[in-house]
């Protein structure tokens, strides 16, 4: 428990920033229904932003992790980084499917008629009963929060939360899953980033020392390097 308290210290800024983000859409949640909560946050659509939030959403899959993952162990040799990223990836997505399948909870056009809400689009809203969590709500998260705990610089934390939060919306505006849906995504891969970064920077416990020298000295070149 220490280190996720020195963690999450060294890193409020972070934290609150998401915890500010989050509580009004608790709020929201609380004194609505999951329908008018969707209903509400879907009032402005338009081709061009069909368009947007139809591309966005590839950053909340699978592929874009595995890609960012490479990317980062090819150009800036960071393996504990890719390694970090690979395995929030897993751990969400196993945990998410596990709980889709366990709650069985509908998707918005399961029950959301086309006269109530006109907006879905063709060939991009699906259906079924796999909507909590948000899938690509999940992975997102765990990418951000990673990406956030090595940088030094606060700005880019509050950068890569901004786009995860853009990625979880664009879930409700492509008709794909409730507020409801993104909000679990959003919190449950915060937590799992969270604790992935913890095991790897504090791995000395379960690898030694002289292993955790070496991942503090390739965290410090990487957070440098965006920092920079």
């Amino acid at each position: 428990m220490n280190a996720f308290r020195c963690i999450i210290h060294q890193k409020a800024f972070y934290f609150i920033a998401f915890l500010a983000a989050l509580i009004p859409g608790l709020i929201l949640t609380g004194n609505n229904s999951e329908v008018n909560c969707f209903l509400l946050l879907n009032q402005l659509h338009s081709q061009w932003l069909d368009l947007f939030f139809i591309n966005l959403r590839f950053l909340g899959n699978g592929i874009f992790s595995i890609a960012a993952a490479a990317l980062i162990l090819i150009v800036w040799k960071q393996r504990w980084l890719a390694l970090n990223i690979i395995v929030a990836y897993l751990f969400s997505g196993i945990l998410a499917q596990v709980l889709k399948r366990f709650f069985m909870a509908p998707r918005p056009k399961e029950i959301i008629t086309g006269s109530l809400f006109r907006s879905f689009i063709d060939g991009i809203t699906g259906v079924g009963r796999d909507g909590f969590p948000s899938g690509h709500t999940t992975p997102v998260f765990a990418f951000a929060t990673i990406l956030a705990l090595y940088v030094n610089r606060k700005r880019w934390g509050l950068f890569f939360l901004v786009i995860a939060m853009i990625v979880g919306y664009s879930r409700i505006y492509l008709g794909q899953h409730f507020l409801q849906d993104v909000i679990a995504g959003a919190v449950l891969d915060t937590v799992i980033g969270l604790i992935v970064y913890a095991l790897f920077n504090f791995r000395k416990t379960i690898f030694g020392a002289r292993g955790s020298s070496e991942a503090t000295s390739i965290e410090e070149t990487y957070s440098s390097t965006l920092a920079g």
